[in-house]
């Protein structure tokens, strides 16, 4: 499933109007007048708020179609249960991760699965899903981001990084739900 990536795409058009806002500012400023005062500005920043909110919708209106297509379409759901709020404090990862929106992703499913009747399950976050060999379970060790594919080193399967983790995070999940007599 590819990431949309909201922001990404209107980053363009806000940047342009919120160099605008800055320059309304800066005129306000020059002539003496207090922000709040400053009508141009004032409009200037109404457009800017429009535009984060047709960012936001965007992402909510495409969070609540796939979320609802899944639930609809499958019994059981196995998610890998992410500390999102720690994951924004690495300056890298943050735009991406706040434009996926994965806890209110996680949200949708949970309250959407109660709804339906069906089943959400959620692995633990500390579970090494992209160190494990999915095909023979061989723990291959920490790997960097940077690295996409690799191959175990026991039984030589090549694997790409995200769907070998999301197969490790299937099996766990059924593995777990099959233990506590769930699924």
């Amino acid at each position: 499933m590819n990431n949309h990536r909201f922001t990404k795409a209107m980053r363009q058009k806000l940047a342009r109007e919120q160099r605008k806002l800055s320059r309304r500012a800066e005129g306000a400023k020059r002539r003496g007048t207090p922000l709040h005062m400053a009508k141009n500005y004032q409009k200037q920043k109404r457009v800017v708020a429009r535009l984060h909110e047709k960012v936001a919708n965007q992402r909510k209106d495409f969070l609540h179609k796939l979320s609802t297509d899944l639930i609809k379409n499958h019994d059981a759901i196995v998610v890998e249960d992410l500390h999102a709020k720690g994951m924004l404090r690495n300056r890298k990862l943050a735009s991406v991760i706040s434009d996926v929106s994965w806890s209110m992703f996680v949200t949708q499913l949970t309250y959407k699965a109660d709804w339906y009747g069906k089943q959400l399950i959620k692995v633990d976050r500390w579970f090494p899903s992209s160190q494990l060999c999915s095909s023979c379970g061989h723990h291959d060790g920490k790997k960097g981001l940077h690295v996409r594919e690799w191959s175990c080193s026991a039984c030589h399967t090549p694997h790409d990084r995200d769907i070998n983790a999301a197969v490790n995070i299937l099996q766990e999940g059924l593995r777990t739900a099959g233990a506590a007599g769930i699924a």
